[in-house]
């Protein structure tokens, strides 16, 4: 029970005000964005396995990049979505299009990797964040803007940062002009780090030939890149450098949607948390499940390493020990777009009642 789209580019649609309608199909048809990668595996998993056909619900399935599918949730076009931390400042403008949903997984995905020619040549995963900085200083750095690389860059520079006197500062410039981190007491030039944009699959290609001294990658880039041991090292992931920061990729809804069709939208937690539990559970299967439903576009084998997969037990307890809030606050703290406002707080941002009563109802 399920139709097969690809939405190929939306960014132009991206944030238009007024443009939401939320209104979609009436009844018990979701139209559900999912991206082309085994963070939305749950998704993938939750239409091959007959969770969603069980609860009643009929997907209509669109896949896409980060950015298209957020502006297609914003717009109305799509009613549900995963969500990429790249484009997460969606869920803190005054607008308030959509609602974070749902946690998906606690990814160690990004990493920072070193070119053995370059400027980080002699670091490691055990380096210090000094020898960090000192090797980053006037460094050529590649990666995805529009990514979940730009809010791991953001938190290891404010890691960082935090070890350091002010006038040693590390810091960078945006595809949009802003120097990052925000707040610093200067920006020295002499601090500045260069980098460049490109999209995942181009920093692969970039680093093979050795155009850069660093990249932030992730998989299934990064893992090729590093077993090219002789070449390049992981210097720096969450995990490693800061186990504190971690922004979990999220499920959102369009709030106007979910207003209007609030007992479809029941029915679709269950079955997407139904996609959870097998994901943790059958992560090679969920793999096999991705590719299936891609069409061969993406090969998702080797991705199960990357994070924690969350199922139905696992997100009742980090709602109950706080933990799923403050991954939100991460979340919003990671966040540099002018479009978000003050006033909508992680707590308003976010809505898990959904989530939780799903997860309730299937650990009885």
């Amino acid at each position: 029970m399920k139709k097969v789209k690809l939405i190929a580019t939306l960014g132009a649609l991206a944030m238009v005000a007024g443009a939401v309608t939320g209104c979609g199909p009436k009844g018990d048809t979701v139209r559900l964005g999912l991206h082309l990668n085994f963070g939305a595996g749950a998704g993938y998993s939750a239409i091959a396995q007959g969770y969603f056909e069980e609860e009643g619900i009929t997907i209509d399935q669109q896949t896409g990049d980060g950015p298209s599918l957020a502006a297609a949730l914003v717009s109305g076009q799509i009613d549900v979505s995963f969500m990429g931390n790249g484009v997460a400042w969606n869920y803190f403008t005054e607008r308030e299009e959509i609602k974070l949903v749902a946690l998906d997984n606690l990814t160690n995905d990004d990493k920072l990797i070193a070119s053995k020619q370059g400027k980080g040549k002699d670091l490691t995963a055990e380096s210090s964040l000094t020898d960090l900085a000192d090797a980053l200083r006037g460094a050529k750095v590649v990666f995805d803007q529009n990514a979940t690389p730009k809010s791991f860059w953001n938190n290891l520079l404010s890691t960082i940062n935090a070890d350091l006197d002010d006038s040693q500062d590390i810091w960078w410039q945006d595809i949009d002009g802003n120097q990052l981190p925000a707040g610093l007491a200067s920006y020295d030039e002499a601090n500045k780090i260069n980098v460049s944009q490109a999209t995942n699959a181009n920093v692969g290609v970039a680093m093979q030939r050795h155009e850069y001294d660093f990249c932030v990658a992730f998989a299934p880039v990064s893992s090729n890149l590093i077993n090219d041991s002789n070449n390049f090292t992981m210097v720096a992931s969450t995990l490693t450098h800061m186990p504190d920061s971690y922004t979990p990729s999220t499920w959102a809804v369009n709030a106007k949607w979910l207003e209007n069709n609030e007992e479809t939208f029941k029915k679709f937690m269950r079955g997407l948390v139904k996609g959870m539990n097998f994901r943790r559970d059958n992560p090679v299967q969920s793999e096999k499940d991705v590719e299936s439903l891609t069409n061969g576009t993406f090969t998702a084998t080797g991705a199960v390493d990357i994070a924690k997969w969350l199922g139905a037990e696992e997100q009742l307890e980090i709602l109950g020990n706080g933990d799923a809030m403050k991954y939100v606050q991460n979340i919003r703290n990671s966040q540099t777009s002018d479009q978000m406002s003050d006033s909508v707080t992680a707590e308003k941002a976010a809505n898990f009642s959904y989530l939780e009563e799903a997860c309730k109802e299937l650990v009885k």
